[in-house]
């Protein structure tokens, strides 16, 4: 009778473990079964509610935030329990400490905050009224801010640490303790896409790197050093002398001018040019629309040629010499817009001038930019004019876009010289080769556009005056130059007065398409010769 006993207990055992395992393997169908059976539903979810407001109760101190919780779904009170398993996070909701979580530079401690802020995340997703709470009553008006903060905060110390390291400059480790985490992202983000000035820093050796890799190696320094003043003065001590601000500016032009260069010089190998069917690149280096450079057979031998722009509706033939040295890109300017140009090129003879060979082309230009102005000529005297260009120092709001116009009132020089170099003057400082100064700087670019160098400034430039006035010597005339007149069409005014005669013998009027002289304005103006041997037939 014993062993049927213990049989019989065995056999009850063995049956209710197998039963309960049954239950727990099946408990999210049983649970399943009872929520969609309509007569279990509504107990279940009454039993459901009642437990996790008890686990509400138990965990969190506030009434407010407790009663927000109670009016979710059954679904969404199961997930507010099982966020609130948190222990920190629940502490945190008791306990708002925000001062002690923004002091954390502790990377492990950093980590389980973060865990915290994912949890307020979690909880604000399941209702506008628990996001509300958490911003008003817990960490009031600074929540975004002390999110993001916080959430950043891990990568922000591993960033901090990575950044010392990276950047090895002196002094740098105490720099970066006391910069903000938002800066130190910053910086990480800099570096993260500029390696070459990771491992310059390292080497410091520029020699080892081209010339588009110098440019963006400055321009990232010259970012980071913006972030802080000490910091920018240790990376100026660390280069020694090199003007990083400079390069980080105006390197991308010189970047520019290579990438032209080896494109004229590609196309140029590929083809077999000769002075009658010589290699023709229109804007050469992207700034002189109206303008082609040309290049044919390289010879040993420096030629004497003559170019003539063929004259529209009424201007007399523009015309003048230079000599082509074997290998250069030739200038031809003058060039009418819109139009196919009709360009008459001639061989001569150094000594005498005679045509030894000619060659006709037709270069094709295009509408000029549209931010440039109309002009209007109110009076010419061709026999009394002064022959030449009249050179407009032409800016806009942050860029300057020069030009020179001829007598009817044609542009037909442009030079784009871009953002990088903000607001210009240009004059004429040799034969083709012209100076431009901004607020600070002062460039020479040849006539076709290239940067021949950056020479700095030497002196200060005085008060701008709205009027200024130039002597032309040659037909003892007075050119008068008008900046700005605010009338009902804001407008400039080249005026030219023969001393001689007395008389106006050329006025342009050039219309603005903005008002303000801050939005558009003409700060100088003169009459140029392009190249000796220039003129109007």
């Amino acid at each position: 009778m014993l062993k049927k006993e213990k049989i019989i207990v065995l056999l009850i055992s063995a049956t209710i473990i197998i039963t309960s395992l049954g239950l727990i393997m099946n408990k999210k169908k049983i649970e399943e079964n009872i929520k969609n059976n309509k007569n279990l539903a509504e107990l279940y979810q009454k039993n459901e509610k009642r437990k996790n407001e008890k686990i509400f109760y138990v965990k969190l101190k506030d009434d407010k935030l407790r009663r927000i919780l109670e009016n979710l779904s059954s679904d969404k009170m199961e997930i507010a329990t099982s966020i609130l398993k948190n222990g920190r996070l629940v502490d945190f909701i008791n306990n708002p400490t925000v001062d002690l979580y923004l002091k954390n530079i502790d990377y492990s401690k950093a980590l389980e905050n973060s865990s915290v802020i994912k949890g307020l995340k979690d909880l604000s997703s399941l209702s506008p009224e628990i996001g509300k709470y958490f911003k008003e009553e817990v960490v009031q008006n600074n929540f975004d801010s002390f999110v993001k903060t916080i959430e950043n905060r891990p990568e922000v110390i591993k960033i901090k640490d990575r950044i010392t390291k990276l950047l090895p400059i002196k002094n740098s480790k105490s720099i970066f303790e006391q910069l903000s985490e938002e800066s130190l992202i910053e910086i990480s983000e800099m570096l993260s896409k500029s390696p070459n000035t990771i491992e310059f820093v390292e080497k410091k050796d520029l020699k080892k790197y081209n010339l588009e890799e110098v440019a963006q190696i400055s321009k990232t320094l010259y970012k980071i050093g913006k972030i802080n003043p000490m910091l920018a003065i240790e990376i100026y001590n660390m280069l020694e002398g090199f003007d990083i601000r400079k390069a980080a500016l105006y390197g991308d032009l010189y970047v520019e001018d290579e990438k032209f260069e080896k494109q004229i010089r590609k196309e140029f190998e590929n083809g077999s040019y000769t002075f009658e069917t010589p290699y023709l690149k229109y804007n050469p280096y992207g700034r002189t629309p109206l303008a082609y450079g040309m290049k044919y057979g390289e010879n040993e031998k420096v030629e004497l040629l003559r170019v003539t722009v063929i004259g529209v509706g009424g201007m007399p033939n523009f015309s003048y010499e230079k000599k082509y040295f074997p290998g250069e890109l030739f200038p031809i300017v003058g060039l009418y817009p819109k139009i196919e140009n009709i360009v008459l090129l001639e061989q001569l003879n150094p000594s005498d001038k005679k045509v030894i060979k000619n060659k006709r082309l037709k270069l094709k230009t295009y509408a000029v930019d549209d931010r440039l102005p109309s002009i209007y000529i109110e009076k010419r005297v061709p026999s009394s004019i002064q022959p030449g260009f009249n050179l407009a120092s032409y800016n806009l709001k942050d860029e300057g876009l020069p030009f020179a116009f001829d007598s009817m009132g044609n542009i037909r020089y442009i030079l784009k010289t871009g953002k990088e170099m903000r607001k210009v003057k240009i004059e004429k400082e040799d034969s083709g080769v012209w100076e431009v100064k901004n607020d600070e700087d002062k460039f020479q670019l040849n006539i076709l556009g290239k940067i021949l160098g950056r020479i700095g400034r030497d002196d200060e430039d005085s008060a701008v005056k709205n009027k200024k006035t130039k002597y032309l010597v040659r037909n003892n005339n007075v050119l008068t130059v008008v900046s700005y007149k605010d009338e009902v069409y804001p407008s400039a005014l080249f005026s030219e007065y023969g001393l001689d005669s007395k008389d106006e013998v050329f006025k342009a009027i050039i219309f603005y398409d903005k008002d303000g002289a801050d939005e558009n304005i003409i700060d100088d103006g003169e009459r140029v010769i392009l190249y000796e041997g220039d003129s109007e037939n």
